[in-house]
């Protein structure tokens, strides 16, 4: 019969392999990722890849954002006009009916 291998459980190579590996100590780390950030910074065309995303993602979003402003303003200003119109009409209706019945 095949052993049964427990899913996510890593297998005995996998173990071995882990075995050999310490963890890296915090300057290791600071290390290793200084030389990345130096390799990708002099070998990729990171400010290119950036400069990119700034004009294909951001600009439309602030784009889009500035016209939600826009439109809100709109919105909110039609909306204030429309209830202060009814309110000047209810306000004029009503000062006609009282006067109406005092006379």
């Amino acid at each position: 019969m095949a052993a049964k291998t427990v899913v996510g459980e890593p297998t005995s190579s996998q173990k071995e392999e882990t075995k050999g590996s310490g963890k890296l100590p915090w300057w290791g780390k600071v290390l290793a990722g200084g030389v990345g950030v130096f390799l990708i910074v002099k070998f990729t065309p990171i400010m290119d890849i950036l400069t990119m995303f700034f004009y294909v993602c951001l600009i439309p979003l602030f784009l889009f954002a500035s016209l939600g402003l826009v439109s809100s303003g709109f919105v909110e200003a039609f909306a204030n006009g429309y209830r202060d119109t009814v309110a000047e009409i209810n306000k004029r209706v009503a000062q006609k009916v009282s006067a109406a019945q005092a006379a």
